[in-house]
């Protein structure tokens, strides 16, 4: 079953108002909640989908619900297929994207970290549509207080293009963006160690 294709992201500031606004946007229209959790930071994630009007009306109530506890918001009409599976894994766990020690094709590395899960997000589905990019690490707000970062391998140019695409929807969120071009063959598949 295909998922999608919008994605609504809510990130609250309060984990008692996040199940407030869950309630609120599932109450609203028919979307599906793909998540409803309390994260690092004190920080609470609302995360639905579904079609593009259902997904719009939820968000509509949900910010309405978060009032002045909303800490950032993200609605993708049409999330790129990298950025399903960065919502999938438990909240206590990293993704990790299958090895890249041996891909040939991962000549460069980006390092994308951000304060906030909705720029982490927003910014991986930049710049998976940007260039031809593979999303590996990804982690949201677990043992980060709160904040967010996902890295992704391509050749050097794929890569130059997707960092500045990510670099752009990410805006004020950004915390850093690394580029490492062909990185030392005792990291490659091992950054985080």
């Amino acid at each position: 079953m295909g998922r999608g294709p919008a994605l609504g992201v809510l990130e609250l500031s309060s984990v008692a108002r996040g199940v407030v606004t869950a309630d609120a946007a599932l109450k609203r229209a028919p979307s599906v909640l793909v998540s409803s959790r309390a994260v690092s930071g004190g920080k609470h994630l609302v995360i639905v989908e579904g079609g593009v009007a259902e997904v719009e009306e939820s968000m509509a109530a949900g910010r309405a619900a978060a009032r002045d506890l909303l800490v950032a918001q993200l609605e993708l009409p049409g999330a790129d297929d990298q950025v399903w599976p960065m919502l999938g894994a438990p909240p206590w766990a990293p993704i990790v994207a299958p090895d890249w020690d041996a891909d040939p094709t991962a000549e460069a590395v980006a390092i994308v970290e951000t304060s906030t899960v909705c720029a982490a997000i927003g910014a991986a589905d930049a710049a998976c549509k940007a260039a031809d990019v593979i999303v590996r690490d990804v982690r949201l707000a677990v043992d980060l207080a709160g904040k967010a970062y996902f890295t992704m391998t391509g050749d050097l140019d794929a890569i130059e293009a997707s960092a500045a695409a990510a670099r752009a929807a990410a805006g004020g969120h950004l915390v850093e963006l690394e580029v490492i071009a062909r990185p030392a063959p005792e990291l490659r598949g091992r950054l985080f160690v």
